[in-house]
């Protein structure tokens, strides 16, 4: 250091040691230089300005007012800056719309739906007439058992004569399904044999549908043991 009567440049002998882990510290051996840093003084702050003010009075009379809640005049809703909604009555005219049935294709799906519903209401109730108006004159109804009625009039005088019959066959879980111009039923059924014994058996019937009304009914009944 400076002052001290060192010589700055004066040479020293390298020292080492060892640290944990094996590593060697030498000193550096390199002569070394010491500058003396000058000091410098800090800048002189700026004067500060002192800004002054003043307090002017208001030379015109002030009126004090009381702000008080009003309650609303009416039983009119209100929105929340206070104005009232009010319903416009003008060119305001009540028309009542005459009751109409519901038409429909006879060809689409709902008017094939409108057409079993019919039949079956007339075939449950045993209506020959409700049951003509839902046959075509060229229906074939083929039977479980082979046999063939050809024509509509056939058709409802065979359906008569079961009705007529004191065992005639007994239906129950009607299912209907329904794919363009065919309809499926699923159901049970339970009839009297030749022997005079009630039995069980599943039956599937096949429709067709043409110009609106039925024109073929094809009947399958499966034995259950």
């Amino acid at each position: 250091m400076p002052g001290t009567g060192s010589n700055p440049r004066s040479r020293k002998k390298a020292k080492s040691a060892t640290v944990p882990g094996g590593l060697r510290v030498l000193d550096n051996a390199t002569s070394q230089e010491a500058d003396d840093i000058a000091q410098v003084p800090a800048p002189e702050p700026h004067p500060m300005t002192a800004v002054r003010s003043r307090v002017v009075a208001n030379p015109i009379e002030q009126a004090a007012e009381d702000i008080r809640p009003t309650g609303a005049s009416g039983n009119a809703p209100r929105l929340a800056n206070g104005f009232k909604i009010v319903e416009n009555r003008a060119y305001q005219r009540k028309q009542k719309i005459a009751r109409a049935p519901l038409t429909v294709p006879a060809d689409d799906e709902m008017g094939h739906k409108k057409l079993f519903t019919r039949f079956e209401e007339a075939f449950t109730t045993r209506d020959i007439a409700a049951l003509r108006d839902c046959l075509s004159p060229a229906f074939t109804w083929k039977l479980p058992n082979g046999q063939v009625v050809y024509g509509r009039d056939a058709a409802l005088n065979e359906m008569e004569r079961r009705f007529a019959m004191p065992n005639g066959p007994k239906f129950s879980a009607s299912v209907w399904r329904f794919r363009g111009n065919t309809v499926l039923q699923t159901y049970d059924v339970e009839y009297c044999g030749p022997d005079g014994r009630w039995r069980q058996s599943q039956g599937f019937d096949l429709y067709e549908i043409g110009d609106g009304l039925i024109t073929l009914k094809d009947a399958y009944w499966k034995m259950i043991p």
